[in-house]
């Protein structure tokens, strides 16, 4: 189990850009624990990645483009009670690139 540390690209941004942001997670089954995450833009949540299932693993993702200001913070946060896996292979990821400067 691995708790995803709060990423942030504070401060980088030069200008305005729109940028895309994907979260890929893996997480092993069980009765009473989901796995889930949520990506937050400034304090506000903008999408989860979220899946729940008894048994055996599941591998929930999502993603989405953002209109993006000099300062904005972009970072994910684990749910309360909820877990993912991760190891050297790096299962669970959260990635942004730039799509085009405004």
């Amino acid at each position: 189990m691995l708790a995803i540390p709060t990423t942030q690209t504070q401060g980088c941004l030069q200008l305005q850009s729109e940028e895309h942001f994907m979260v890929f997670l893996h997480a092993v089954g069980h009765v009473s624990t989901v796995g889930g995450v949520t990506v937050f833009k400034n304090r506000e949540p903008v999408f989860n990645a979220k899946s729940h299932q008894p048994t055996y693993q599941v591998n929930p993702s999502n993603g989405t483009s953002l209109l993006l200001e000099v300062g904005d913070v972009i970072y994910v946060k684990l749910w309360a009670n909820a877990w993912v896996y991760d190891d050297g292979h790096h299962y669970t990821t959260f990635s942004g690139h730039l799509l085009f400067p405004m």
